[in-house]
């Protein structure tokens, strides 16, 4: 799209979490918008965002998970250092206390922690257990074969496509 073509409204940054694991991808039913989407949420101050993602993402679902990005050099310094990179960092109009804004995500490849035999027990489909919060309507591990039949938020379909393709997993 061309940028000088959006709305010209509020942003604020969030941050979220792509999870894909054994063919599924995690996903939460928002309570206000209706759709199933990635965990995530508002940066909070002093937050790193890829520490965001993190938090929400055991928030709203109870699945720990690390961001998944290459390595980085390490300055040695607390006054300039780097951010994980995020796998794509896209824009969501969104309508929070009767204004519209964009939320400015940026969604973040992330992998379970605790499954493979690493601490947690995964449930028996090998999919770590997972308990939504009063935050979100519902969680859930949905299969990335039946994604296209469930609602999802907007750009959520391109985002799964994006993290399949940085793990290399076959097309859609």
């Amino acid at each position: 799209m061309d940028p000088s073509k959006r709305h010209h409204i509020p942003q604020h940054f969030t941050a979220s979490g792509v999870v894909i694991w054994r063919q599924h991808v995690l996903l939460v039913h928002h309570k206000r918008i209706g759709a199933w989407l990635p965990p995530g949420g508002h940066i909070e101050d002093g937050e790193m965002p890829e520490e965001t993602a993190v938090r929400e993402i055991l928030e709203e679902t109870g699945v720990k998970v690390e961001v998944i990005c290459d390595p980085l050099p390490d300055t040695g310094s607390t006054d300039g250092f780097f951010l994980k990179n995020p796998l794509c960092i896209h824009a969501v109009k969104a309508t929070e206390g009767g204004q519209d804004l964009y939320h400015l995500d940026l969604a973040y490849l992330c992998r379970p922690l605790g499954v493979g035999g690493h601490g947690e027990r995964a449930a028996d489909s090998g999919l770590p257990p997972v308990k939504h919060s009063e935050e979100v309507k519902a969680a859930r591990w949905v299969s990335l074969q039946e994604l296209d039949s469930w609602h999802l938020a907007g750009n959520v379909r391109e985002a799964v496509d994006l993290a399949k393709v940085r793990l290399g997993l076959s097309g859609r």
